[in-house]
């Protein structure tokens, strides 16, 4: 074989040698590439959950759950999902949640939340993404948001009210006296729900007659245990010998969810007039009770009446004391000199 046969021979070789070893690296590349495009993704189902958070927005859980049924592994998946006004088409509100990579022949689920006014309908768009390109969509729809409630709305009530005069106070003023009731009003709270915060409770003191409020105070019903019932307490002041209605609301988010109420009747801890129709007259008739006979143990030193001001001493003219001392001296020199006189 002459030299150009030679080296036409190791051309060749070498030439099967290389395609040989691109072949083998093409297999070994395109065995990974293969193994990737033969993952398949599929949206499994969809779960949606919804939370009330107060009187205007609730929370939505959107479960999508993702399978991949074949060998290879999936590369970077994602879930978005998008809600949509029902009526306008509108984009309300939108989130993303990372799944990362799913092996073959598993499943795996994505929780995604959406916070949305509690007005009217949704359409639900689900986007499936793997390594940054979209491959898959599904579509829920969603209505009767307005009709959620906090938990805690349907599982708090007020049982019972209770009311104790804790203390009677006497203020004086222009000849008068006035007697005010400090009334200890004990609300007895359940909650058959789960632990609840962030309550509080107006209660107010009403006039039965003028329906004026008399007093009112805010109590802040900190934490609520579940299946319990928790006593709170307020104290308000109101004039004694009317008649209040005791008004409770219990408030939160900004909201009235219960209300409850109950009578303080102190007209008869003092005096009233009736007429007499047969004699035409009216005369006074004194309470046959009076309102300290309600004071708690050790509360009774709180009724007493207010010391009243000591009166102002008026000023006397100004040397009124040196000439008083001086007329005194004047009335001994002259006795004195009557003595004398008569003795010589």
């Amino acid at each position: 074989m002459d030299l150009q046969g030679k080296q036409l021979a190791i051309a060749t070789v070498a030439v099967v040698f290389a395609f040989l070893v691109l072949i083998a690296l093409v297999a070994t590349i395109g065995g990974g590439l293969k193994s990737y495009e033969r993952s398949e993704i599929a949206i499994a189902d969809i779960d949606i959950s919804a939370e009330a958070l107060g009187i205007a927005e609730a929370m939505l859980n959107v479960s999508t759950y993702l399978d991949n049924s074949g060998d290879a592994k999936s590369g970077e998946v994602g879930v978005l999902v998008k809600a949509y006004d029902a009526d306008t088409n509108l984009l309300v509100a939108s989130n993303e949640t990372k799944v990362g990579k799913i092996d073959g022949r598993e499943t795996k689920s994505a929780n995604t939340y959406l916070k949305l006014p509690k007005e009217g309908g949704y359409r639900l768009q689900v986007v499936v993404f793997e390594d940054g390109k979209g491959i898959l969509r599904g579509e829920r729809k969603i209505y009767g948001l307005s009709r959620l409630e906090p938990p805690s709305v349907a599982k708090i009530s007020v049982r019972e009210i209770d009311f104790l005069i804790e203390a009677v106070e006497i203020e004086s003023g222009r000849g008068k006296e006035k007697e005010y009731a400090i009334v200890n009003t004990t609300l007895y709270i359940d909650n058959l729900g789960k632990d609840v915060g962030g309550l509080s409770a107006l209660v107010k003191a009403r006039d039965n007659e003028t329906r004026l409020i008399a007093d009112r105070e805010w109590e802040d019903l900190r934490i609520l245990k579940e299946g319990t019932t928790s006593l709170r307490y307020a104290e308000l002041r109101v004039l004694n010998g009317r008649d209040y209605i005791f008004e409770i609301q219990i408030w939160q988010s900004e909201r009235i969810i219960k209300e409850s109420s109950g009578m303080v009747m102190l007209s008869p801890f003092v005096n009233r007039t009736v007429v007499l129709e047969a004699k035409e007259k009216t005369v006074e008739i004194s309470p046959e009770v009076a309102i300290t006979g309600f004071l708690q143990k050790g509360a009774a030193e709180a009724y007493a009446p207010k010391p009243a001001p000591y009166p102002t001493p008026v000023p006397e003219a100004p040397g009124f004391e040196s000439l008083s001392a001086a007329f005194a001296l004047f009335i001994v020199l002259v006795l004195l000199l009557k003595k004398r006189k008569g003795g010589v």
